[in-house]
């Protein structure tokens, strides 16, 4: 079989390569006094947050000035990076994909500052791991993943009487949000992979490759930031005033009986089934099978076992009742399902063994759907 030409984008290293670069760190208190400095009088947002002096009609319109800055911002460095002469002639599309997440990451911290969320920023001015894993969710959200709209839903409830002042502080690794923040970063470099081939197509044009770059980025970016301010400010009387601790009241009442890497395994040779079902498994879906099984976090052993399924025509009988306590572990699972049929046309086997699955975790079909749509970007 010819190599495929589809190359994985990794969500990690867009994160690695956009945290490099100048400006890419909002500071809360300065950005939230600046952002509210024509609402009336100066206020000190060291320990509070903006719904502590303002109404939220005031709250929602900095959070529209935000978006249209940011998308201004994105829309015109994108249709410059498409015209000749520009990023795309070095064929450097993953460069443009980072630009375009910069401002998406920017655009979340300044969202996550105007709804209540503590600094994201440790005592140093630093992104920490703890941020990096907040991000996640946060550009999971504006992407359309529904386990990171769950995610934040259950992050907000959990600040105890005394809420986080940085979200370094949050001991997500231990949780079962963690292993599922990690699977929503893999979701994410599908869908950049996806989105890098879409943006390239459009550059190949000379003369208004930059008018159709610019076009897509706009397109693209405000509806992803609607969501995510949506998210939000659906969220934001679930925070207490910010103090200076944290900490999970019943962390135990989060955990799973599913180890991380069952979790993984499970997923994948999911995700294989899924492929293969219809009897037509593509370059780009064995391309991408490939890549998830060389970054999974598993033994050598499993990832053999599961290159070995890759390659053989029958579909493996999958238990998935581990998954049916937790929601958001069994979103996260569809989403992945998605996102390998996304690949090509659904055929009407991998519809059914979709919704097969989402009945055996107890999920509608009508949230299937949904989930299909949003990763088509439609």
């Amino acid at each position: 079989m010819e190599q495929s030409k589809t190359k994985m984008i990794s969500w990690d290293g867009i994160l690695d390569t956009t945290m490099k670069i100048p400006g890419i760190k909002v500071n809360r208190k300065d950005y939230l006094e600046k952002a509210f400095c024509s609402s009336g009088e100066l206020k000190d947002f060291t320990n509070s947050r903006p719904i502590d002096y303002y109404e939220e009609d005031i709250i929602e319109k900095v959070a529209k000035d935000a978006i249209n800055g940011e998308t201004i911002k994105v829309t015109a460095l994108s249709t410059l990076a498409g015209l000749p002469g520009g990023i795309a002639l070095l064929g450097v599309v993953p460069a443009d994909v980072a630009q375009f997440y910069c401002h998406a990451i920017i655009l979340a911290q300044k969202l996550g500052y105007i709804y209540g969320w503590p600094d994201l920023l440790d005592e140093n001015g630093r992104l920490s791991e703890g941020t990096r894993n907040v991000l996640t969710i946060f550009i999971g959200v504006m992407m359309g993943s529904q386990a990171a709209s769950k995610v934040v839903g259950e992050i907000a409830k959990r600040f105890a009487s005394e809420a986080a002042k940085r979200i370094p502080q949050m001991a997500l690794t231990k949780t079962a949000w963690y292993p599922v923040i990690k699977q929503i970063g893999k979701w994410l470099g599908i869908q950049l992979t996806k989105q890098s081939v879409g943006k390239t197509a459009g550059k190949i044009i000379p003369i208004i490759g930059g008018a159709i770059s610019g076009g897509i980025t706009f397109a693209t970016f405000r509806p992803m930031a609607g969501r995510l301010r949506n998210e939000l400010r659906n969220e934001m009387h679930l925070f207490n005033k910010i103090g200076d601790h944290f900490y999970f009241e019943n962390e135990e009442d989060i955990k799973t009986n599913i180890s991380d890497e069952d979790y993984e395994v499970i997923r994948i040779r999911a995700c294989i089934n899924i492929a293969k079902i219809d009897f037509n498994l593509s370059e780009d879906e064995q391309t991408i099978l490939i890549q998830m099984i060389s970054d999974a976090g598993i033994s050598e052993d499993n990832k053999a076992l599961l290159l070995s399924e890759l390659h053989k025509k029958e579909i493996v009988d999958i238990n998935f009742s581990s998954f049916c306590f937790s929601e958001i572990q069994s979103l996260s699972l569809l989403e992945s399902l998605v996102s390998v049929v996304n690949l090509d046309n659904i055929a009407d086997a991998e519809k059914i063994y979709l919704f097969k699955i989402a009945k055996d975790l107890g999920i509608s079909k009508e949230t299937v759907a949904e989930m299909v749509l949003a990763d088509r970007g439609l």
